[in-house]
This record gives structure tokens, sequence and C-alpha cells, in this order.
């Protein structure tokens, strides 16, 4: 529990705030993108609604078929948007022509296979029949399409598909069905796709024709948008559509700019016919359909980063105290020996022992100064000086030519295999790595033992060995000499006279030049490497 009230009081938060900043930008940059879409969209239906007016009223049809021609090419062309557009023509002396339906179907007899009888079901569906039929459409779309292929004597057929039957009022002139029932008739089913029991067709003659292909499409069906809402957005924009014919000015000039909600417009033609269209959209549907899977991904980004920083604090804060903890251990063992020889002293002890004391005083003494001195080193910048061509291998026998004592003492053999290599560095820097790595082999070299140096050019990187033959480190530690005040046996760490920090100073100036070191165990001891680019 705590540590989940920390993740949710500390980088949470946070996190949560930026993801919702960035989903708002998205956001935003989808509506804008939306709005110019729908723009072209609109823009391409006007001009095609325009085109087919002059091509119905300069074509060869009767006048009494125009606008029903006219009307059935009219189409929505805004139902990827979840939107409608809507068309209406006047002409000069205020009569309709023709105007957009929200249900649109056109049928050619058998042997035709042209379009030329159109099935006008807005007069005679009520609102909630128009949802139904919509809903019909969009949950199977292949009523939208009914074809039935002529069929061949002796030949299997391609479809199964036989007719389509619709009982309605029929306007002959006009080449106009009201249907009361559309039935695709199937081999084996038929499928009712309309059936209404409007008054429309009260005291009316009901006839039955039969076509061989149908298309019905609904302008409520869209892509995500339920046909309720849609229809909505169709009775609004009618309504605005209504206002604005009725206090119409000629003199307006075409809609040019798309928003979200609704517009309208109209304007003259060249023969003096009033067209108008108006359009309404909800980007809603839309942008949550085009955000909802980055939305998604990007949140669960957040939350991980929120936990990954967590993590990467609390490990912070945990090496942290384990480094004060270590340094004041480290300091307190001297500490309490300065303060038994010094009040030993105080005491006036035996005059032959005083030498001693002061011995241990200073030896002491050093060794918190080289602690002190080691802190100090691992807080400095990542790179102290100038970089600079270094020559490696005189680097290491620089390095190596003052400890020909205490590898004597130790009975010591010394083995250099040294390749000439140069790379650009600080020399200071690489030069404190290389004396920690030969401290380290002095210290836990076995005596009469053998410590090897070897240099050596590996593609573009220089590697540096130092192989002591000392016992063998347990291979869970290996990763973990680099950390400061980490020892595989800290039982001899302070006899040997080490600080525990001359690996971690090690790590620090090689990662300090892109390098990278670690350990191995071999058989009779364990190499140290440190690897750093050329360049």
């Amino acid at each position: 529990m705590k540590r989940l009230k920390r993740i949710f009081t500390g980088a949470l938060p946070l996190f949560l705030l930026l993801w919702g900043v960035m989903t708002w930008g998205f956001w935003v940059l989808s509506q804008q993108k939306l709005e110019g879409e729908v723009q072209l969209a609109v823009q391409s239906a006007q001009q095609s609604a325009e085109g087919y007016y002059q091509n119905v009223w300069t074509g060869g049809a009767t006048e009494a078929r125009k606008p029903a021609i006219l009307t059935s090419w009219l189409e929505n062309r805004l139902d990827s948007y979840d939107g409608i557009i809507q068309f209406r023509f006047y002409s000069a002396d205020g009569q309709e022509l023709a105007r957009s339906q929200m249900a649109n179907s056109n049928a050619f007899l058998p042997g035709t296979s042209t379009l030329d009888w159109h099935l006008w079901l807005d007069p005679v569906l009520s609102p909630e029949e128009q949802v139904e039929l919509a809903q019909q459409l969009r949950e199977d779309p292949s009523l939208q399409f009914f074809h039935a292929l002529p069929r061949e004597p002796d030949m299997e057929s391609e479809t199964d598909a036989l007719w389509c039957d619709v009982v309605g009022v029929v306007d002959e002139e006009r080449q106009i069905i009201y249907p009361k029932t559309i039935t695709y008739v199937y081999d084996d089913r038929e499928v009712p796709v309309v059936d209404t029991d409007s008054s429309f067709f009260e005291g009316k003659e009901l006839s039955t024709m039969r076509f061989e292909g149908i298309t019905l499409h609904s302008a409520l069906v869209a892509r995500n948008a339920s046909p309720q809402a849609m229809l909505n957005q169709w009775q609004e924009l009618e309504k605005k559509l209504d206002l604005l014919f009725d206090g119409v000015d000629v003199q307006m000039g075409p809609f040019s700019s798309v928003s979200t909600g609704t517009n309208t417009a109209c304007y003259p033609l060249s023969d003096g016919t009033l067209f108008g269209y108006g359009f309404s959209y909800t980007p809603l549907y839309q942008t949550i359909e085009e955000l909802k899977s980055p939305a998604m991904y990007t949140l669960l980004a957040a939350i991980f980063m929120a936990l990954y920083t967590d993590h990467r604090q609390r490990q912070a804060i945990q090496r942290e105290r384990d480094f004060a903890r270590a340094a004041a251990h480290e300091l307190k063992t001297p500490l309490a020996v300065l303060r038994a020889h010094a009040e030993a002293l105080r005491e006036d002890i035996a005059p032959e022992k005083r030498e001693q004391y002061l011995d241990v005083v200073l030896s002491e003494s050093d060794r918190m100064a080289a602690l002190v001195g080691h802190l100090l080193e691992l807080s400095r910048p990542e790179v102290k000086g100038t970089k600079e061509t270094v020559d490696l291998a005189a680097l290491v026998r620089e390095v190596w030519a003052p400890l020909a004592l205490p590898l004597e003492q130790k009975r010591l053999q010394l083995r250099l295999e040294l390749a000439e290599v140069s790379i650009s560095g600080d020399r200071a820097q690489l030069g404190e790595a290389v004396e920690n790595l030969a401290s380290n082999a002095l210290r836990y070299a076995e005596p009469d033992g053998v410590i090897r140096v070897a240099l050596e050019k590996l593609g573009h990187r220089a590697r540096l060995t130092v192989y002591n033959d000392g016992p063998n480190i347990p291979a869970e530690d290996l990763p973990r000499l680099w950390e400061p005040f980490y020892r595989a046996d800290p039982s001899r760490s302070r006899d040997s006279g080490g600080t525990g920090l001359g690996l971690a100073i090690v790590r620090k100036a090689v990662e300090a030049h892109s390098g990278r070191c670690w350990a191995e165990n071999r058989p009779s001891g364990v190499a140290f490497f440190i690897e750093l680019p050329f360049a």
C-alpha cells in the first residue's frame, strides 16, 4: 500500500498530466485534420450535385421525370464522417424541383440493367421505421445491393437470388414507386426488407412490380454514429434548411468554410435555379475512434514510465543510502582507532609505546585521507580535463614502474604484453583507472604468484587486461565489484588496506570515455578488463 500511495502521489500524476496534454494535442490535430477532410468532401459533393442538375435538366428525359432522376442521384457523401449532407433545388418561381432523401432506392426491370425506376421511401416510412431500416442495412450491408443474374439453360446459376418484389403505389409517368413492402426472393428463402403500415396507402391502389436488381441506401447508416443519432442530425439539418429557404437572400455567396455543427448555404445557378445545401457532422465519434488506440497505448506507456521512474528513483535513493552507510562504516573504524590511541597518549603511556601509537594515528589518518580523496574523485564531473592523444602502452608502463618494490616484497612476477595503442582521452583520469587496477592486482595476488597485464587492439577498441592469480570471486559478485564499497569478501577488505572505491573509480573513468569494464574468473585467478574506443 505504501508503494502504491507513493506512486499515485509521486510520478504517476505527472505522467498522467503529460499524457493528458499530449492526448489533447492529438485531439486538436485530429479535429483540424477531420475538418479539412470534411471541407473537401462537402465541396466535392456540392460540385457533383450541380453537375447532376446540369446533366438532368439538359438531358433527354421528360419534364415529369427530371425531378425524380435528380432526386435519386443526391446521395449522402458524409456517412464516413458520421455526417449528413442535404441538397435542394428550387425553380425561379419558388417551386421545389428536388431534395435529398433519407432513404434512397433505385431498381431495374428484368433484362434492362438500367436503374430507371425510383423507390421513394421517405413519404411512407415513419422516423422509427427509417431507423429500423438503417439498423437492418448496417447489420447486413449485403441488403444494400440485390442483383439476380439471368439463368442460362442447363447451366448452374452463379447466384441464388431470383427477383425482388415491390408492392406499393406506382406513378408510371415519373417511374416512381411508393413501396409498402420490399422483398428479396432467393431460391430457398424470402427476405422482407421493408414492410410498413403507413397511412399513406389508405384509399390508394397497390400494385406489385418485379425487379431484377435494386440498390437501397439510407443516410442514417454511418461509420460510428447510431441510426438514431443520425436521424437527429438529419431532422435538425432539415429544420435549418427550411428556415434558410423561408427567408433566403439570393445574393448570398457559396459557403466556403467548414466547422463542427450544422452549416447551410444557397445561391442561384446560371439559369436562375436556386441551389441550396447544408451539412452536419459529429466529430466526436470519428475523433474517438481515431484516437482510441493511440490514447490507450500512450496511457499504458505513461503508466509504465511512471512505474519505471518510481523504480529507478527508489534504486537511486537506496544506492545513496547504501553509499552513505558504507562511507560512515568505513570512517567509523579508523575514527575509533584514532580516538582510542589519542586517549592512550593522553594518559601519558609508557614512552617506548608512544612512537608506536603515533604511527597508528598517522596510518589511520592516511587511511581516512585516502578514503576522502576517493570520495571526492567519485563526485567530480565525468571528464576532468581536456582530451588528448594518450599512449596507453606508455601509460601502463608508467603506472607499474614505481611498483617494483611492492612486487618484490610479495615475490610477484609481472608480465607485460603491450601492443602500441593510442586513444583520445583524459590522461590523468585514465592513469587513475590503471593505477587502481594495478593496486587491486597487487592486493589480492598470491605471494610468489604472477600478474599479467595485456594491451591489445580489437577492431576499433583497445582492451586492457589485468590478471592476478588470487582466489576466484563468486559469480554473483562479479557484476557488483564496480559498486562503491562493495567487496566480495568483506572479512579481508580492511586488512588488505583498500577503501572499496578503487574499482568504482575505474568504472567512472571508463564510462566517461564511452568504454566498458568487467571481471571474469579464470581457472587459477581473476582477470579484470576495460575496453575503450579509439575515437
